[in-house]
């Protein structure tokens, strides 16, 4: 019953109780104190009254003398107390006596022993004296009664004090401690009810109780802030649901449906109504279908999965993906291609809670894509047509090409050959001016005979035919460097050769790229007293771990790094004609011929601080190196050019 009572309650029910406990024990201190010590008290007062008059009338026992006994008796009337005495003799004779009372009441026979006796109304003293004779003294009780009087107003009076601090604690209870546990337990009342989180309650103080209503408070403001936080969540859930174009349907861990959003209403027919709380997704789904999907999965994980829900969580459930077409059959029959993404909902503690489902219409798709597989079969068609038609064309302009090659060799031959007459008829008769215009005449005729055999070659090399096998490198590079040799006497040049590889590609082919790249070499460090040149190939470079890295350095006039991808590029130059001549095409053949081998190309340099390429190639499968010298020079391209690399870089070289 206790425990049903309210704080207030309580706390009322201590208090009173505890002050009523108080009162008893304190009256019942009082009664004993009343009936234990009275005895005591009447000693403390009749015993020096009786020693006195023991002393005082030794002789006047001993000679049973009335007088001098009565005399001294007669000193204790002085005690209003003392109501009566006598002295007897050993033969019980009375010797003297006193008496302030008629009716002392019945008195304590003489042969009774020594003490107090203690009667309503007055207490005896019994007390032998020397020589023989008993004393006995009567003495009133109203001075002690009237001191037990005494105290129990006392008492009263502190009973009243009790009864008022009680009161007192109990107002200063309420206000301190019962009215804030109200105050805060109607907010909590409140706010588990009506679900206010707006309510606060009063606080003021530092004490606990005003610390627990602050704290109060401040969950209130968090639960508040957070219930906004979930309500704007809310909003904008119902807000993507209501509007998405994709239908979205979350279903229990059983699979029942729970939500089913106005985009999966326009997709399968069905309304939120009737499925939420009451279908599957099964429902829209083909039977046939859904087993199929459940023997698969039953492979696939070791396990019977059962046709039914289950196909569309097993994979969720595991924290795989799962996501696939479906074909699903719309409420008025209608079959319609679908794709469906299910995600399973976890808890904190990782325990599923549902599974949601993306589902959206392929229907579109599917005809675009079949409209697309329908466009791109024509324009196969007509690209073949066009390829074709190109093929054709380019016979036709190739075979245009060499006539016209043939036409302007025919007169740059004629001009060079009748230069040359010229030159030796007049030889006695030309100044040196004028053998400077012949001398610049037959630079430009031959100039223009190596761009005409430059821009050929680049034009075959896109299309010629490779025959691809094992090639030597270190034997190719040897050879190639033997064609330069007449172009390098005269100059001090240090050639470091490394290891290189047998690979894969056509030995041709890489003839020219090796030649264009060593012919640049040399081109970019005629300049230099000193000529280093270094072909190698990387050990195991990163990144092209399936490919041999071969490169060529020179210590040449280099180049800026801000124009390296300039470098490969058709008629790309990165220094001026004055400096260095060339057409542009040499490194652009490099890149098509790396290309078509299956390799990429890239350089590094520093201005004034050389020059490295770099290409790749695949590796060659192990096998025993060529016996003889590769495609020594039944090469049918040109003689590689001694091209130039880019445009003028301002005060730059390279």
């Amino acid at each position: 019953m206790f425990r049903h009572l309210s704080i207030h309650q309580r706390l009322t029910f201590v208090l009173w109780g505890t002050a009523l406990l108080a009162f008893i024990a304190a009256g019942a201190g009082l009664l004993l104190y009343q009936t234990l010590t009275l005895e005591s008290r009447a000693r403390q007062i009749m015993e020096p009254y009786a020693q006195m008059v023991a002393v005082g009338t030794d002789a006047a026992v001993a000679f049973a003398d009335p007088l001098r006994a009565q005399e001294i008796l007669d000193t204790l009337r002085a005690n209003s107390q003392i109501l009566a005495a006598e002295i007897t003799l050993d033969d019980g004779r009375s010797l003297a006596s006193f008496s302030n009372v008629r009716d002392a009441g019945p008195q304590p026979r003489a042969d009774q022993p020594d003490g107090i006796y203690l009667g309503a109304d007055a207490a005896q003293l019994l007390q032998g004296l020397p020589k023989g004779g008993r004393l006995r003294i009567s003495m009133g009780l109203e001075q002690l009664s009237a001191q037990t009087h005494q105290a129990l107003w006392i008492f009263g009076a502190g009973m009243l004090i009790l009864l008022a601090a009680t009161l007192v604690q109990m107002a200063v209870l309420r206000r301190t401690i019962v009215r804030p546990i109200a105050s805060l337990t109607e907010a909590t009342e409140r706010v588990r009810d009506r679900a206010d989180y707006m309510h606060r309650i009063p606080v003021s103080g530092a004490d606990e109780l005003a610390r627990l209503g602050q704290s109060f408070n401040a969950m209130l403001d968090g639960i508040q802030q957070r219930e906004d936080d979930l309500r704007r969540l809310a909003a904008f859930q119902r807000a993507i649901l209501a509007n998405a174009a994709y239908g979205i349907i979350s279903v229990t861990p059983e699979g029942t449906v729970t939500s089913f959003n106005p985009a999966a209403e326009r997709l399968l027919g069905y309304t939120a109504d009737e499925v939420a709380g009451k279908q599957t997704p099964v429902l829209w789904h083909d039977p046939q279908e859904v087993a199929q999907r459940a023997q698969h999965l039953s492979a696939e994980f070791g396990e019977t999965i059962a046709p039914g829900f289950e196909v569309f969580a097993a994979r969720p459930r595991r924290g795989l993906p799962e996501e696939r077409e479906w074909i699903v059959t719309r409420k008025d029959g209608t079959r319609v291609p679908a794709n469906l993404s299910v995600t399973a909902l976890r808890d904190e503690g990782g325990r599923i809670t549902g599974f949601v489902g993306l589902i959206y219409d392929l229907t579109e798709r599917k005809q675009v894509e079949a409209e697309i597989h329908q466009l791109n079969q024509e324009l196969e068609q007509r690209v073949a047509m066009r390829t074709a038609q190109l093929t054709e064309a380019n016979k036709e302009l190739e075979a245009f090409a060499y006539s016209v090659s043939h036409d302007l060799r025919s007169p740059l031959r004629h001009i060079d050959g009748f230069l040359g007459l010229l030159k030796e008829e007049l030889a006695a008769t030309l100044d040196a001016q004028s053998e400077h215009y012949m001398d610049t005449i037959s630079k430009a005729v031959k100039r223009m005979g190596e761009l005409i055999d430059d821009l050929l070659s680049f034009s075959r090399m896109g299309r010629q035919e490779m025959t691809k096998g094992p090639v030597d490198l270190g034997a190719l590079v040897k050879d190639v460097i033997h064609e330069f040799e007449p172009e390098a006497k005269n100059r001090a040049i240090h050639w470091r050769i490394g290891e290189l590889p047998v690979v894969v590609g056509d030995c041709a082919m890489l003839r020219v790229v090796l030649a264009n790249l060593i012919s640049n070499a040399l081109k970019f460090t005629q300049t230099r007293e000193q000529t280093v040149i270094e072909i190698g190939c990387l050990p195991d470079p990163s990144g092209h771990e399936n490919e041999t890295v071969v490169f060529v350095r020179d210590n040449g006039v280099g180049f800026d790094m801000r124009y390296a991808n300039k470098l490969f590029g058709v008629f790309e130059r990165l220094h001026s004609g004055k400096d260095f001549e060339g057409t542009g095409i040499g490194l652009a053949n490099v890149h098509r011929v790396v290309s078509r081998n299956g390799g990429t190309t890239w350089a590094e340099g520093k201005v004034d601080g050389g020059a490295t390429f770099f290409f790749s190639l695949p590796r060659n499968k192990p096998m025993a190196a060529p016996q003889t010298a590769p495609c020594k020079t039944t090469v049918s391209l040109p003689c590689p050019s001694r091209e130039g690399l880019v445009a003028p870089v301002e005060s730059e070289t390279r």
